[in-house]
């Protein structure tokens, strides 16, 4: 073992980690008052997704472990404790009271830099203390720890050696929101929508088993996930399978409904604290085991009888809904102070050394408002964080209209003429734009949670009772329910109006909430009308067309962001004719198709073209199914070059166009085609800007294919220089 002194790590060449020359202010922070000597062992502390390569920069981070950011000294409160942890083996030999502190200064470390970059922080901030005691007990990465929500996670990544790069969270080249198995060893399995980590869980557990091995399975779970049903389905068959396992269900107090919002809290207090201890305990649980086994031997009805009253017993000492787990068959333990890490560490030892005792589930309540008055710096750095929201230096600093917004004012609109009109939400969170529909009609509007399949089928029972419903699902999350869309709405031929929201690149939030495929499987469902508008002028009137159609589905997408102009004022929209597209652009040597939102950058690509002396032609699509075929043969027998561009996969928009041209002979008389898509691998976090880059949907990217198709390579390369 090699010993490292925590209080003088001044005899490393500090300034080429810290950017110039330290002052004695920055000398007193680096020589903490922590005078204990830590025993670092001589495995490689510095986890695999640091980049550093220097030996010397290695030596100097894994001692001071400090973010990599420019300034970072001069708006910080010193976090003594917290560059000492690189990776949670640190943790190992904290004493409570550190521990303690390490979690204060993780806290105003996510203030000072994450709420910089990152809109949700509160799952982050509530989870600190959590964070810390799962790693102060659990040996990651041999023990799993597995995250339901990336919000989550952020404590966790500073932990396990992301500290540094923790600025470029959700940036291009930068670590993702989410954990992710790429990025990280300490991310055994990809946090994305959420209720898959005890699935995912309940395998590994399983695989150990089989495999003879004795790793700890910890998976944490929400308050959202609970809303889905794949966390249920795993928790029965993990009462059912009997493996060891740990479900943490990170209670925060939140819901989506007002009634259940005011209705009494899960109370934490000094008897629950004690309860919870008790029965946890190793001692508790064996004596438990000893009494089931003999109302066993004593007959069949005493131990029916024995169950009963331990249910009843539990379900009056424990909160409300407590029972609901033991019947799925896991060992509830809870409530417990998710704030208190005295008592999360007590629990959570209890529970690691108890063997083969079967799944277990720890309720731990916490506060998403935390908020760090322990810090002496707290007021400021609250007062840092309303200044950064005002600035530029947040993406949603300036606030823009959106296409959500230009959306749910058109279906106000509707709503008042109509009655019939009903909005079902389903997906992570509501979108603010949403309220407004949900204050104007309270009655007429229904958000489900994670629970999108249900939000599918419960739309198809008010089609059958005559209501109209607009789905509102984000693209991602719509894939979830894709079995309802197909069995329960579109083979019944019932008019449910899907809206699909987020659809194609969605920036920060990378692969994850990516919706790239809707394109795709939505249009190769007969039944099915599938649309997409290509500005706000055409989203109010596909909201006007939907709402008119009563004898199939219909489904139509736009993307996040803002919308195309601002100064639009509102009008109600005009029914769009089914299956009918428009030229905006009337052009001779190239036809350029767009569908939806990509209409606009080949309104950019035809202006950088028009200056290189090329006439073209820009048509909007609108409909991808039914396919408006006579636009289409008129812009093949009036060109001789035709590009498709779509926001989605290979399989969508494109494919549609080319089947029926192929079908039709027109690419037998000679008119040459192609397709732009997005590309056939997924797309990281980054800029929207430089993900369509990324992509190549850019107007400079859709101007150089039709350079190529025309021959001139050379200007094409010089159009994407």
């Amino acid at each position: 073992m090699v010993t490292a002194s925590a209080k003088y790590p001044l005899e490393l060449p500090l300034t080429s980690h810290c950017h110039g020359t330290l002052d004695q202010r920055k000398i007193e922070f680096l020589s903490s008052n922590i005078s204990r000597e830590l025993e670092i062992s001589r495995i490689n502390l510095c986890p695999s997704s640091s980049s550093i390569t220097s030996s010397k920069l290695a030596r100097v981070s894994r001692i001071c472990a400090l973010p990599d950011i420019d300034d970072f000294f001069w708006d910080k409160e010193p976090t003594p404790i917290l560059d000492l942890v690189e990776n949670p083996l640190r943790l190992k030999s904290l004493t409570i009271k550190e521990l303690k502190q390490l979690a204060v200064e993780i806290r105003s470390e996510l203030y000072s830099i994450v709420s910089k970059t990152d809109k949700s922080l509160k799952s982050s901030l509530a989870a600190v203390e959590l964070t810390v005691a799962l790693h102060h007990v659990f040996h990651a990465p041999v023990d799993k720890i597995l995250w339901d929500v990336g919000e989550q996670t952020y404590a966790h990544k500073i932990l396990t050696g992301r500290r540094s790069l923790i600025h470029t969270l959700r940036k291009k080249d930068g670590i993702s929101g989410y954990t992710s198995r790429s990025e990280s060893e300490y991310d055994p399995f990809n946090a994305g929508h959420g209720c898959n980590s005890v699935s995912a869980g309940l395998g590994m557990a399983v695989a150990r088993d089989i495999k003879g091995k004795r790793e700890c399975i910890v998976t944490v779970i929400s308050n959202g996930t609970t809303m889905a049903g794949q966390a249920y389905e795993a928790m029965g068959n993990a009462g059912y399978l009997d493996s060891n396992m740990i479900v943490i269900l990170n209670d925060s107090r939140h819901s989506l409904h007002p009634k259940i919002e005011e209705s009494p809290k899960t109370s934490i207090n000094a008897l629950s604290s004690t309860l919870s201890r008790i029965q946890s305990s190793k001692s508790f649980r064996q004596l438990r085991e000893v009494a089931k086994g003999m109302t066993k031997r004593i007959g069949r009805g005493m131990h029916e009888w024995a169950a009963k009253v331990d249910e009843y017993a539990r379900g009056m000492i424990g909160p409300q809904g407590s029972t609901l787990f033991e019947e799925l068959g896991l060992y509830y333990i809870g409530p417990v102070d998710g704030h208190n890490i005295e008592d999360l560490i007590s629990v959570l030892q209890e529970v690691a050394s108890l063997g083969s005792m079967g799944p277990v589930l720890v309720h731990v309540v916490t506060e998403e408002n935390r908020r760090a008055e322990d810090t002496q710096k707290s007021e400021a750095i609250e007062k840092q964080q309303e200044g950064a929201s005002d600035s530029n230096s947040l993406p949603f600093g300036n606030y823009s209209r959106t296409y959500d917004d230009c959306f749910i004012e058109a279906l106000v609109m509707e709503a008042e003429k109509d009655k019939d009109i009903v909005v079902v939400h389903a997906g992570m969170e509501m979108d603010l734009s949403l309220q407004l529909f949900q204050e104007k009609f309270p009655e007429r509007y229904f958000d489900v949670g994670m629970a999108e399949q249900h939000a599918v089928t419960f739309s198809a029972g008010l089609a059958c009772g005559g209501l109209k419903p607009f789905c509102i699902i984000p693209s991602a999350f719509l894939q979830r329910a894709y079995d309802q869309v197909i069995n329960d709405v579109d083979q019944q031929r019932l008019p449910v109006r899907f809206v699909i929201t987020s659809a194609g690149l969605v920036g920060s939030d990378g692969p994850t909430q990516c919706g790239a495929f809707d394109i795709t499987f939505m249009s190769c469902l007969p039944n099915m009308i599938v649309m997409a508008p290509s500005d706000e002028d055409e989203l109010v009137d596909m909201v006007a067309t939907v709402a008119s159609i009563d004898d199939r589905p219909v489904c139509f997408r736009y993307p996040r962001g803002a919308i195309v102009r601002t100064d639009l004022p509102g009008y109600r929209g005009i029914p769009i004719e089914i299956g009918k597209g428009k030229v905006l652009v009337e052009g001779k040597d190239v036809a350029l198709l767009g569908y939806g939102a990509m209409v606009q950058n080949c309104l950019k690509a035809r202006a950088l073209l028009l200056k290189l002396g090329i006439d073209v032609t820009v048509a909007d699509a609108r409909f991808c199914k039914p396919l408006d075929i006579k636009l289409v043969r008129e812009l093949c027998q009036n060109h001789t070059f035709l590009i498709t561009v779509e926001e989605g996969s290979i399989g969508g928009f494109g494919s549609h166009v080319s089947h029926f041209i192929a079908l039709d002979g027109l690419l037998d008389s000679g008119v040459k085609w192609r397709p732009i898509v997005l590309p056939d691998n997924y797309i990281e976090h980054a800029s929207p800007t430089q993900q369509l880059a990324l992509a190549g949907l850019t107007g400079h990217h859709i101007a150089a294919t039709a350079l190529s198709l025309l021959g001139r390579t050379r200007e094409a390369l010089l159009l994407m220089c």
